[in-house]
């Protein structure tokens, strides 16, 4: 799709006719995709399990935030590059705070400040909505983005909304990294295994610390298939959530991995060590 301009009012006010930023779920359109700008970060298109849709991010570290996000059961949707409109309210912030509104360099217009991660999450049946903005932990010391994200925070304050500033760890990232390898063939056009297979898998597989050779093995010594696919049907329990591990390690590299507990596939209960 072709680069869409977002430099003056006239831009933004076509943007929200077409319905840029508007939306939840698989409806929900960023108000900036991939195409749009020049990111000095890794942008990168998601499918979403949860939306069913693409998601637009911009660096890695934002990637690395959707992986976690999406894969807690408490979060229902995710709407990324969300933008604080209207934009007066960011515009009357700037000025409270005496800070100057992001401009477009070569328009000078105000700009609409985007969120990077807007989570619904649905907690004791009540819905609740939390903030993200992501950065790399190198940029948390220069002063223009603290800036900006006081402008943000203080936007969702006024709307009631929790704020975070994330910027990750090595241990996120090694989660997240996990989770990706894990979710891969659900967000692909690879099969899913049918309820058969899941079933049985559940059945092969152990408590505790358990070679990932062994649980392929037995996968397809008992299942009757491929290297591949026995290595996909661990991956796609992981993913689906039909059994917890322990992501603190990488497992795409580990030998070993493991598992706390798995569910019974026809109850919907976790079976695992106390």
């Amino acid at each position: 799709m072709a680069r869409r301009k977002l430099e003056t009012f006239p831009d933004y006010n076509r943007a929200l006719k077409n319905k840029y930023g508007i939306g939840e779920g698989e409806f929900y359109k960023p108000w900036i995709r991939v195409q749009d700008v020049t990111s000095k970060g890794v942008r990168s298109q998601i499918p979403g399990i949860k939306s069913k849709r693409k998601h637009h991010f911009m660096s890695l570290i934002e990637t690395e935030l959707f992986y976690l996000a999406e894969f807690s059961d408490s979060v229902v949707d995710i709407r990324e590059q969300f933008p604080l409109l209207p934009m007066n309210l960011s515009i009357k912030i700037a000025k409270s705070l005496d800070i100057k509104h992001p401009a477009h360099p070569v328009s000078k217009e105000p700009i609409v400040i985007t969120t990077d991660l807007l989570l619904t999450r649905k907690i004791n049946n009540a819905i609740v909505y939390e903030a993200f903005s992501v950065k790399p932990e190198g940029d948390s010391g220069d002063l223009r983005v603290i800036e900006k994200i006081e402008i943000e925070r203080l936007w969702w304050e006024l709307l009631g909304v929790k704020f975070h500033y994330y910027t990750g760890n090595q241990d996120t990232a090694i989660q997240s990294k996990n989770i990706k390898w894990a979710t891969h063939s659900i967000r692909s056009d690879i099969p899913t295994f049918s309820d058969n297979y899941i079933t049985a898998g559940l059945q092969l597989i152990p408590i505790g610390k358990v070679f990932i050779k062994d649980i392929c093995n037995d996968f397809m010594k008992h299942l009757e298939i491929k290297p591949e696919n026995a290595l996909e049907l661990l991956r796609s329990l992981i993913g689906y959530k039909y059994i917890s591990v322990n992501l603190s390690s990488q497992l795409e590299r580990e030998d070993i991995i493991e598992i706390y507990s798995k569910a019974d596939f026809n109850q919907g209960v976790a079976l695992g060590n106390s």
